[in-house]
């Protein structure tokens, strides 16, 4: 039984866990219960890693998208990681595929170099303009209490947060729970403290975590505020998008967040925790950034797009290297193709913009309608490969990664007999989704999904836009059936008219 998107109230979780305690803990050493003359359990077993993950096997008549590798496809992403790495190791501590910055460029060349290799036409990239971008330098958040001191090492701002001056902040600590009404309504003032909380949302990076409690605390005056992500057993940097808020504002990890949690808990009456924060956050003007195109000449003036978005947070291993490399695998697969048997020029989009909120490219498309209107399909290749999770309940509480890729959201626009191509295929390569689809296209292609017949596969898991989103966080057996299923819904929808895949536009 599945258990990973399972999200229980903290009433109930409490009561859940303290039976977990009971039933599940583990028993008693042997020495000190087994009767005398009994035989002596022995040490537990190592632990033994199963390398090899669980993969498809491909029907005779589905042998053709064998070249799709899962492996080759994991080196693309492994090669994205890496850029990101490098731009680390330079020493800057907000760090990734960051749009404007060299990463930024590398990944442009990176990925017009494979397009290239290739064999597409017309590769090159539209470079963009940006306006001053949210840059932050450096930061550090450290809370003491009478002599000792806490460093949070895990605190990530949030994107676009507010920053300090030099000489920084030094606030009082209150913790409210899950910063509901009724806890800051029990809780002390939080007018001008650093307030912290732990949300229930494990899976949001958003501005309604909580539900709403980071707006709560805003509004009654927080000088900072602290969301503690209690992924179990975990100590994830993790950044989310901006939340709206006007004072310096961060995540934490879980073991950070109980560790100040209980040093707050701890402060005798009249003896607060404070913390002292600094953050050099600044808008770093004249910065660039760019579109990659890349096109796969058809014969004849109809299209297909494929879309993904090149920036990402820390590595980005499944958002979006993993998209990228899907991208990437269907333009190397389509390449070898003859000309003759591709009806639909395919043409490859390398978007910038996603992660900033600025949205440059998907903006700049929805724009230009007329671009989409011979295009028989829209596929937006985001989020492709994150293996699944097991979620263990009882003591200790933990996560473990499986070797099989987890099930993900899909969305499936055009007529109902493309709906049926995209059913079969996604069975044909034993895909695992939610029951119900989406009821529109989101993420990168939000902006203009509805031009086109569009499609799309996406997951994201608890490590997305952390920096435990690695390399070891791919399925590469799961990129590869996602992959080989766009293949297979461009195959299948080769012969057929865009009257067939199309929707009548709605009035």
């Amino acid at each position: 039984m599945r258990k990973r998107r399972l999200l229980i109230s903290a009433p109930v979780l409490g009561v859940f866990l303290m039976v977990g305690a009971l039933s599940g803990q583990a028993p008693s050493s042997p020495q000190a219960t087994a009767a005398p003359g009994a035989p002596v359990r022995p040490a537990p077993d190592p632990s033994h890693q199963r390398n090899g993950e669980v993969g498809w096997h491909l029907m005779p008549s589905e042998q053709r998208y064998a070249s799709i590798d899962g492996a080759r496809l994991k080196q693309y992403v492994a090669d994205q990681t890496a850029i990101a790495r490098r731009y680390r190791d330079q020493g800057h501590q907000f760090w990734g595929r960051i749009i404007g910055t060299s990463a930024d460029q590398e990944n442009a060349q990176w990925l017009m170099d494979k397009l290239k290799q290739f064999g597409l036409t017309d590769v090159h990239e539209i470079p963009i303009d940006l306006q001053p971008q949210w840059m932050p330098q450096s930061w550090s958040v450290v809370a003491s209490l009478n002599q000792a001191t806490l460093n949070l090492e895990t605190a990530q701002p949030t994107y676009s947060s507010t920053g300090t001056s030099p000489e920084g902040l030094d606030l009082e600590a209150v913790f409210v729970g899950q910063g509901s009404e009724a806890e800051l309504n029990l809780a002390k003032d939080v007018k001008g403290k650093a307030v912290f909380f732990t949300t229930p949302d494990l899976t949001s990076r958003h501005i309604g975590t909580s539900s709403g409690a980071i707006k709560r605390a805003s509004d009654r005056g927080a000088a900072a505020i602290f969301v503690i992500v209690p992924i179990p057993d975990s100590n994830y940097k993790t950044q989310f998008y901006p939340v709206g808020t006007h004072v310096p504002t961060f995540t934490l990890g879980q073991k950070d967040g109980s560790a100040i949690r209980d040093m707050i808990g701890q402060a005798a009456s009249g003896t607060p925790v404070h913390v002292r924060i600094k953050m050099d956050a600044q808008m770093v003007p004249n910065e660039k950034t760019g579109t990659v195109w890349g096109t796969l000449p058809g014969t004849t003036e109809e299209t297909v797009y494929v879309v993904a978005h090149r920036d990402g947070w820390f590595e980005g291993a499944d958002d979006n290297a993993a998209g990228v490399a899907t991208m990437v695998g269907l333009a190397e697969y389509f390449s070898k193709v003859p000309k003759a048997e591709r009806k639909r020029t395919i043409i490859f989009i390398g978007s910038t913009g996603h992660h900033n909120s600025g949205g440059q490219t998907g903006e700049w498309l929805s724009q230009h309608p007329e671009l989409f209107a011979k295009a028989a399909l829209l596929f937006n290749c985001e989020h492709t490969g994150l293996a699944d999770y097991t979620w263990y309940y009882t003591v200790p509480n933990a996560i473990h990664t499986t070797n099989a890729i987890g099930p993900l959201t899909w969305y499936v626009g055009g007529t109902p007999k493309l709906l049926a191509i995209a059913s079969r295929a996604l069975d044909a390569f034993g895909v695992p989704t939610e029951m119900d689809s989406l009821p529109a296209g989101g993420g990168e292609i939000g902006r203009y999904y509805w031009y086109a017949p569009a499609i799309q596969l996406l997951d994201t898991g608890l490590v997305w836009h952390s920096d435990q989103e690695t390399d070891q966080s791919i399925s590469a057996s799961g990129v590869a059936a996602v992959t080989r299923t766009y293949a297979k819904i461009i195959v299948d929808t080769n012969s057929i008219p865009l009257k067939d895949l199309r929707r009548e536009p709605s009035n």
